[in-house]
Order: C-alpha cells, then structure tokens, then sequence
C-alpha cells in the first residue's frame, strides 16, 4: 500500500508544481502588459507635462508649481516600474557573464539562491515601502495637494512586481527552464 501511494504523491506533486508555475505566468504575463502600457503613458505625461511647463515660462513667463512635482512623483513611478519590467528580461551584463562562466548545473544552483536570497529583499522592500508609505499618508505635496502616500506605494508596488518575476524564475529553473536566451 505503501508503494502505490508515493507514486501518487509524486504525481500530485508534480501536477500541483505544474498548475503554480502556470498560474504564474499567466499571471505575470498579464500584469507585465499592464505595466508596459502604464509606463507608455508615465512617459508621455513626464513629457507633455515638461512641454507645459517650459511653454509656460519662456512664452507666457508663468508656470505652475504643480507641473514639476508631477514630473517628479511620475519620474519615480516609471522609474521603479520601469526597473521592474527590465528585471524580468533578465538582461543585465552580469547575468550574461556569470552564465557563461560557470557550469549549466552549477548555474541553475546559482540562479535558484540569488533568486531566494532576491526574494528576501524584495520582501523587505514591499514591507518597508508599505510602512513608509501609510506613515506618509498625512502629509500633502505642496503644488499637486496629493497625500505622499502616493509616491512612496511606487515603493512596495515595484516589489510585489520584482518578487513575482523572481518567484517565476525560481520555478523555472526547479522546472529546467531557462528564462535567459541561448542558456
């Protein structure tokens, strides 16, 4: 009886592992759409908002201290949510450079802890963000009147993305499968 049942086990293990990493990345597959037409729009609000603001002084010799702000606060939101986008293709320098240096076993091992001890730290962020930002929630930017909490959710935000792309990459390479090209 015994033996019949740990095949069974394998295979729900095996099922379920399936069914996680699926849901993952049909997750992530969404929400990086998402983030990608955030950040197209971010980017043109940053621009039209700066176009105002020289037109303003140099044509009309008035602007509007609020504009600036909002360039800011967006500047920080694209920012972080940009990092995060560029964090999932898994294109950095020392990525590349370490994966050819090192074994595909050894590599694999290498990947699965940086991505632990990655998730760790994003843990932290999206924990540490999620403070600051509920303390900052009183406090008001002087030209746009918005509560701070505003920018600094950004914070724990770009962390929930990092840790999902990162607990994504940790089931792939349990799963064998490289995220990165060519490796």
């Amino acid at each position: 009886m015994q033996r019949s049942e740990a095949p069974r086990k394998e295979a729900f293990l095996a099922r379920s592992f399936n069914a996680i990493h699926s849901f993952l990345r049909r997750l992530i597959s969404c929400l990086d759409k998402g983030v990608r037409v955030i950040l197209g729009v971010g980017m043109a609000l940053i621009m039209a908002a700066i176009i105002f603001h020289v037109v303003g002084r140099y044509f009309f010799g008035r602007t509007y201290m609020g504009t600036m702000e909002l360039v800011r606060y967006t500047m920080i939101w694209v920012s972080i949510l940009g990092a995060s986008a560029a964090f999932a293709t898994k294109e950095h320098v020392l990525i590349d450079m370490l994966a050819r240096k090192l074994p595909p076993r050894t590599w694999r091992w290498f990947r699965i802890l940086a991505d632990l001890i990655l998730c760790a730290f994003f843990i932290s962020m999206i924990l540490g963000g999620k403070t600051i930002a509920i303390r900052n929630f009183s406090q008001t930017s002087l030209g746009l009147q918005i509560p701070m909490f505003y920018p600094y959710l950004a914070i724990p935000v770009g962390g929930v993305l990092m840790l999902l792309y990162t607990l994504l990459d940790v089931f792939d390479s349990v799963a064998g499968k490289s995220t990165l090209k060519g490796y």
